[in-house]
């Protein structure tokens, strides 16, 4: 699974080595989430960590590092662990550095989450919380609005395989969600349409790379929270699907990356069932 903290990381890391630093492990390099309401953000101050040790200005330091970065051969992608083309470097006058996700490098991500085969792991936990339960509920929304919008059809669901996957997933084989609009921004219109985004972006940095601090219960419940709030306040069906179909279909795509996440935390870490109903 994808982790954007992680790829910047690597990223960092890499244009590093290329002004002649070697950080062995690009965990090390400080990237840290940048709360805003329309982009996802993020900043990183390696430059102001290692300007001391290297005798260098933190400015001088990070201009070199931004320089790189925005120079990246652009024809590597997020296989490879870099998003050059996807993704914009600020240098601030601190000496800090500011990534910006462009809309296409959103797009990027979310399809690549969208595919992404998770394995299932055994349960552990038999007695629930009401919190807990709250949160099957959301997963169980998930689901039934996913199969809504199959009928409605505006999504194609795979077939099940229970070993894998949920029986809940949007196919592999079916076309891409349009998560852009033909100007290549993000058909999104709604601050929570944005809201669950940063979310969903959140709890996969937290999955891949603090798995053994993160809070899962309270991770779980403010996905929970924020599913709950986007979809009282951003329409799937009526005027929205009659008049602007991509929109639906990708509200429908957070949706099923929301049910997606959702069951990793109640199943691989709350130790519970993700029911499909309730």
């Amino acid at each position: 699974m994808l982790a954007l903290a992680e790829v910047l990381g690597i990223q960092l890391r890499e244009s590093l080595q290329f002004q002649g630093i070697n950080m062995v492990d690009s965990q090390e390099i400080p990237v840290t989430h940048i709360k805003h309401k329309t982009q996802i953000l993020y900043g990183s101050a390696i430059a102001l960590k290692l300007a001391s040790q290297l005798h260098q200005s933190p400015f001088a330091l990070a201009e070199a590092l931004c320089i790189r970065l925005n120079t990246w051969n652009s024809d590597r992608q997020f296989s490879c662990g870099t998003i050059p083309r996807d993704v914009t470097v600020h240098l601030l006058s601190s000496g800090m550095l500011q990534f910006i996700l462009t809309d296409v490098g959103i797009a990027t991500w979310l399809e690549q989450i969208l595919r992404y085969s998770w394995v299932q792991t055994s349960l552990q936990n038999l007695e629930i919380s009401w919190e807990q339960f709250q949160i099957q509920y959301s997963h169980a929304r998930c689901c039934s609005l996913l199969r809504l919008a199959e009928r409605e059809h505006l999504i194609t669901l795979a077939k099940p395989n229970l070993m894998t996957e949920s029986s809940i997933t949007i196919g592999s084989i079916s076309s891409p969600i349009p998560w852009l609009n033909h100007q290549n921004q993000l058909q999104f219109t709604q601050g929570y349409d944005y809201q669950l985004l940063t979310q969903l972006v959140l709890i996969v940095d937290a999955l891949v790379l603090f798995s053994a601090t993160s809070n899962w219960l309270k991770l779980a419940a403010q996905l929970s929270d924020g599913f709950q709030e986007f979809y009282r306040s951003c329409p799937l069906w009526g005027e929205v699907k009659q008049n602007t179909p991509e929109l639906a279909q990708a509200r429908l795509g957070l949706v099923s990356i929301t049910q997606f996440l959702l069951r990793i935390l109640l199943e691989e870490k709350l130790g519970i069932i993700a029911p499909e109903e309730l």
